[in-house]
């Protein structure tokens, strides 16, 4: 009876035994798939950190990327924009008031000399035929027109003639050639009735002028003291010495 009491405790304690040993390994089990699920979660959740992170990155960096680009693009647009716009740009068409070949469209006077305010040229010819501006080949002044509108030359109301141009920093003045002139007065502009009122005019003689004239100066020698003129003219003052020279597009000053 005895025996069969501790053989009984002995089987109860090994069953006990048994049973603790089993809740044991039961719960280190789930402890462990537990732990083991939680890693595996924990480094799927890095991994998807860093996937994002290393993609934001990239997104970043193309944005980045595009904008360099764009903003370079723009750069260098702006660049050769700007360049474009500071480059001066030279027309061919552009040629110089004295430019070979227009020369002779003109005639020219000396003023380093005489250095009058004011450079006239008068000119007519001797058989009245018209004369025209070698330019416009228009009826140059010093000509008038009649009652039926042809185009006369009219001496005695065209005085003193044409204003002369003066090249910019020159001494030297001129005007287009007036084209069947045959003889050319330089003068001050002073009118006959401002002389016949006491006011000082210069000018040179009668010359001689030609179409062939074209591209020629005229010089004034001032070594000769110029003519006193007589009566209502006694304000007038005539140089009668003076050469012409080819005008090669040197610029005289005074």
């Amino acid at each position: 009876m005895v025996n069969m009491k501790r053989t009984g405790a002995v089987m109860f304690a090994a069953a006990l035994a048994l049973s603790f040993a089993g809740c044991s390994g039961e719960t280190t089990t789930s402890t462990t798939s537990t732990a083991s699920t939680n890693n595996t979660a924990s480094q799927a959740s890095v991994a998807s950190t860093e996937e994002s992170a290393a993609s934001e990155a990239e997104s970043d960096n193309t944005v980045s990327t595009e904008s360099s680009t764009e903003s370079s693009t723009e750069s260098s647009e702006e660049g050769s924009t700007e360049s474009s716009d500071e480059t001066p740009t030279e027309s061919s068409d552009e040629t110089s008031d004295t430019a070979a070949g227009e020369l002779t469209d003109y005639v020219y006077f000396d003023n380093s000399q005489t250095k009058w305010e004011h450079v006239y040229a008068y000119w007519w010819n001797d058989d009245y035929h018209l004369i025209t501006n070698k330019l416009t080949g228009e009826a140059y002044p010093a000509n008038a027109t009649d009652e039926s509108g042809n185009a006369i030359q009219d001496l005695g109301t065209s005085w003193p003639g044409v204003q002369m141009e003066r090249i910019d920093g020159t001494a030297t003045y001129r005007c287009v050639m007036p084209v069947e002139a045959t003889k050319i007065i330089f003068s001050t502009g002073v009118s006959d009735d401002d002389i016949r009122a006491g006011v000082i005019g210069y000018q040179t003689a009668d010359l001689s002028f030609g179409n062939d004239f074209g591209g020629q100066i005229y010089i004034i020698d001032t070594s000769v003291d110029p003519q006193k003129g007589r009566g209502i003219e006694k304000t007038k003052y005539k140089y009668n010495e003076g050469e012409w020279a080819a005008y090669g597009g040197a610029l005289t000053t005074g």
